[in-house]
């Protein structure tokens, strides 16, 4: 008998995986979440006041109107308004060409 385990073998034997438990990653995926919160909110607030800055010409130049400035409002604070809007523009685009 070999005198060497290899880790393989000793993983089985133990029942010890190579990633952490679940209940672990969650714990750490939820700080994450918690630690960059006030980033993104920051983030998204900075976003939506420059689209805010922007004349009605501009927003037509982008397929926005001002009232999709205001729902992005109903949005969570951490919420990007980039995607929010780019889906907007996208679902405009799909009804214009059907």
């Amino acid at each position: 008998m070999s005198a060497i385990v290899n880790r393989e073998t000793l993983v089985r034997y133990r029942g010890l995986g190579s990633r952490p438990s679940t209940t672990l990653q969650r714990l750490l995926v939820t700080l994450r979440k918690t630690v960059l919160w006030p980033a993104r909110a920051l983030k998204a607030q900075r976003e939506l006041e420059m689209l805010a800055r922007l004349s009605e010409h501009e927003l037509k130049d982008i397929g926005l109107t001002r009232s999709d400035l205001g729902d992005i409002t109903a949005l969570p604070a951490d919420v990007s308004p980039t995607d929010f809007l780019a889906a907007r523009i996208e679902e405009r685009a799909f009804v214009k060409r059907a």
